[in-house]
């Protein structure tokens, strides 16, 4: 359906390659529109409560406004034709893995899931691009088990759903329809760390040959608190 860039972007929002933290593209939305999320930033030691996305909105206005389209474009689209936006996101995160040559992507570096449709349009998404892999870190945990109550995810999407506060041990997952779901903590300095510890904080803020979030035998990615 889609062959140019432009028309995909303003059908469905923008995928991004601007994240130099991580390999491959990642697609936004703005901070504000998070609804767990949005609670917890108001929660001291929460894992929300220090949330970089919000300080660069604040920081940045033409990131909250880009950001903010997405969401627009994204929850629009998604309610009257979510096929059309998968195709629009799919043509997008192929263009970017032709021109970054990194098979990896990442939902939400801002933002959150937004409803049981969304997440049924990025699996979708992920369907139509079988060579990338994908990355879904949320603490939309209602919103995942209803869509797996009655769908199986695929296998090239890993959703990750957050513990809810800093040091606190990976959430209880639930199995449905033949998935595990995987998670991430928090942990300070001296806390006890679970599962995989992120590296990036060593590194120059960055993944560097690191993949373990997008990794189906990495249970849970333990991040370091900054």
């Amino acid at each position: 359906m889609y062959n140019t860039l432009v028309s995909a972007i303003a059908d469905a929002g923008k995928v991004s390659l601007g994240n130099g933290k991580m390999p491959g593209s990642t697609f936004a939305i703005s901070a504000t529109t998070c609804k767990v999320g949005g609670k917890l930033a108001a929660i001291k030691n929460s894992t929300c409560s220090r949330c970089y996305a919000l300080k660069l909105e604040k920081l940045r206005p033409s990131v909250h406004t880009g950001w903010l389209a997405n969401y627009t474009k994204a929850t629009k689209l998604i309610a009257s034709n979510p096929d059309q936006w998968a195709q629009a996101c799919a043509f997008q995160i192929n263009r970017a893995y032709a021109k970054s040559g990194e098979p990896y992507h990442r939902w939400f570096d801002s933002g959150d899931l937004q409803s049981v449709e969304m997440l049924d349009a990025i699996a979708r998404t992920a369907r139509l691009t079988p060579e990338i892999q994908h990355w879904l870190p949320t603490r939309e945990a209602k919103i995942v088990k209803d869509w797996l109550a009655t769908n199986d995810c695929p296998s090239n999407l890993i959703i990750r759903v957050s513990a809810t506060m800093i040091g606190d041990a990976p959430r209880n997952v639930f199995t449905l329809r033949n998935l595990a779901t995987h998670t991430s903590t928090v942990h300070r300095k001296g806390d006890a760390v679970h599962g995989h510890a992120c590296p990036a904080s060593t590194q120059g803020n960055q993944c560097g040959t690191c993949r373990a979030c997008w990794s189906h035998s990495v249970a849970n990615v333990s991040y370091p608190l900054h």
